[in-house]
């Protein structure tokens, strides 16, 4: 049975970078078991959840993230949403994508939920013939305004992100292509080992120069439930100006695009929701 997915925090010796490793292998798992797609399609999105779940590390508590790609060649769909517990859910579509893109065009849109805020803040990059590594490292350069790069890693569901810390001293500059240039090679050849126990991934960390400093779990969790859905379908409803139900019929299916939950919502369901108070 596979251990619950981490994402471990290290720091170097001199203060200079954070190393963000995450230990992916549940998490895809689990994501295999819920959604089905393509192998092409599976495998941009497994790339897309190891990249994209490095960011829980710049999360703060009761912040909530979002990430979507909306891609016109080839053309897809990609969510992914998380929270700063670890809790994440994700999706991307058609299911039928046959090949796993190499470069896209199209928007890259952020929007995080701060807590106490009015609005969210919300970010959106034009995306022209770029890679999955370079989207992510646009995000975090353009969106979030740190000095960080992400790698993934090619055999097991792992990735780590080497964040440059603020400098201790203007005296002091650091250099975060110089530091991924020597991290690189001996990153990678660590998670081609697949290690998923804390000791290990501590032991072996260790020996490279970096300091523990501390773990949190992450896991798919969708949170969906009857009663928003009802009120999703209400809504529509609503917007479209259509008869949601065929004729002759009192209920519809309903099914979770995350979690792929099968909920039966009928007219009742609908004119309770409509008659309770706001």
């Amino acid at each position: 049975m596979l251990p619950e997915s981490q994402l471990y925090t290290f720091i170097d010796q001199e203060k200079k970078f954070a190393l963000y490793f995450l230990e992916g292998q549940k998490l895809i798992h689990d994501l295999v078991l819920t959604h089905h797609l393509k192998k092409g399609g599976f495998s941009y999105f497994r790339s897309a959840v190891l990249g994209v779940q490095l960011m829980l590390a710049l999360l703060k508590k009761g912040e909530y993230f979002c990430f979507y790609i909306d891609a016109e060649s080839p053309y897809f769909r990609l969510k992914i949403e998380m929270n700063a517990m670890g809790l994440m859910r994700g999706v991307l579509y058609p299911e039928n994508l046959a090949s796993e893109p190499e470069s896209i065009q199209g928007i890259a849109r952020l929007v995080k939920f701060l807590p106490h805020a009015e609005s969210p803040y919300q970010s959106t990059l034009d995306l022209r013939d770029v890679s999955l590594d370079e989207i992510i490292n646009l995000v975090l350069s353009r969106s979030y305004q740190v000095e960080s790069r992400v790698e993934l890693a090619q055999v097991s569901d792992q990735s780590f992100m080497l964040h440059q810390l603020p400098l201790i001293s203007r005296e002091d500059p650091s250099d975060i292509e110089e530091a991924f240039r020597q991290y690189q090679e001996p990153l990678n050849q660590f998670m081609a080992r697949g290690l998923s126990t804390l000791e290990d991934i501590q032991q072996e960390l260790t020996h490279m120069g970096f300091k523990y400093l501390a773990h949190r779990p992450v896991q798919f969790s969708c949170g969906c439930s009857k009663t928003q859905m009802i009120t999703n379908v209400q809504s529509y409803a609503k917007t479209s100006n259509e008869d949601i139900f065929l004729p002759g019929e009192n209920s519809l299916q309903v099914i979770c695009e995350y979690c792929k939950t099968a909920y039966q919502i009928t007219v009742t369901d609908i004119e309770e929701r409509s008659a309770a108070p706001s």
